[in-house]
């Protein structure tokens, strides 16, 4: 029985990247969610071991805001518009889809708010400028704002979910639309 070296793998044997160990961590976190997410895991993977991975990505906790910071990289990414509610539909909508494609990520930012990186304090930041500008009230427009990103989450949480279609049928980004457009015309 071949017995594994320990620490950090040889030049010849193979070369761990940051990015490829995320990758990986990304796709259990896909698939089997936050207890499937272990170092045995990646390292089995890797074929390593569980040390080789720490010297590349850090802690259990810095491997996850390491994922955080890929699934929302570009969450602030919008065309260039002075309208307000555009503003505000596109971001949410950027957000909207990276829970659909990463949902356990957000459940994990959910639980535990120091996950939280300059990326989406930046979407917020955004999102409440632009609802203040809407209704013309500071404090109202917060309030606005906070009801939607709430409607945002619920939305894309739910439809993330989904196991199979339901009674009115499979949730979509177009359904999210439909919604925050109802919201939005009503301002």
């Amino acid at each position: 029985m071949a017995s594994k070296s320990l620490g950090r793998p040889t030049n010849d044997k193979l070369i761990l990247s940051k990015k490829d160990i995320l990758k990986e961590a990304l796709n259990i976190l896909d698939e089997e969610g936050e207890v499937g997410l272990s170092f045995r895991k990646l390292a089995k993977t890797f074929d390593v071991t569980a040390m080789a991975l720490k010297h590349h990505v850090g802690s259990r906790q810095d491997i996850i805001k390491s994922l955080v910071k890929v699934v929302y990289k570009n969450v602030n990414e919008i065309s260039i518009t002075n309208d307000s509610k555009d503003v505000i539909r596109t971001l949410l909508g950027n957000y909207c889809k990276c829970v659909f494609k990463h949902p356990n990520v957000s459940r994990l930012l959910l639980t535990d708010h120091s996950l939280i990186n300059k990326e989406l304090i930046d979407l917020i930041n955004s999102i409440r400028e632009h609802a203040i500008l809407l209704v013309n009230d500071e404090a109202e427009g917060i309030l606005f704002a906070d009801v939607i990103v709430d409607y945002t989450h619920g939305f894309a949480l739910a439809a993330a979910s989904q196991n199979e279609k339901t009674d009115l049928g499979v949730l979509t980004i177009h359904d999210f639309y439909k919604g925050i457009d109802w919201i939005l015309g009503r301002v």
